[in-house]
């Protein structure tokens, strides 16, 4: 067997105390996250159902996923409404998007590699988009 390819046992369950030691240090730089004029993103949440209906476009082809790291510009968060920024105001916002991967590591998104038709309806193939934390969830 190929050591390259992938199982869907990739990755590693850790205890809520490691988990916090990795987690703390970013979060302690929000202060500096917010003066830079960006939102700052303390977590995204994804609903299992999304996740099954993302993963059932691929059936068996989908052993996992990859989570990129992405910025969009979106309204100020619900925390930072007393800031200078007025209201309205679009700021960086860290996003993360969810890929589907092969066995082979491959990302599962075949009209972004192939280009797709202009006038075609994007197939819904990735996902993005859930809530923010601290201020949604």
């Amino acid at each position: 067997m190929d050591s390259r390819r992938f199982t869907g046992k990739e990755g590693e369950l850790i205890s809520a105390e490691q988990a916090l030691r990795i987690t703390e240090p970013f979060q302690k730089r929000e202060q500096e996250i917010t003066l830079r004029g960006e939102n700052y993103v303390k977590a995204e949440f994804f609903g299992i159902h999304t996740f099954n209906e993302l993963m059932s476009i691929h059936g068996e082809t989908c052993v996992g996923f990859r989570v990129y790291y992405g910025i969009t510009e979106e309204e100020q968060t619900v925390a930072d409404q007393k800031s200078a920024i007025g209201r309205g105001t679009k700021r960086p916002t860290s996003r993360l998007v969810l890929i589907p991967v092969d066995a082979y590591g491959n990302d599962l998104t075949t009209t972004a590699r192939l280009g797709g038709m202009k006038d075609m309806p994007a197939k819904k193939e990735a996902m993005k988009g859930g809530p923010l934390c601290p201020n949604e969830c």
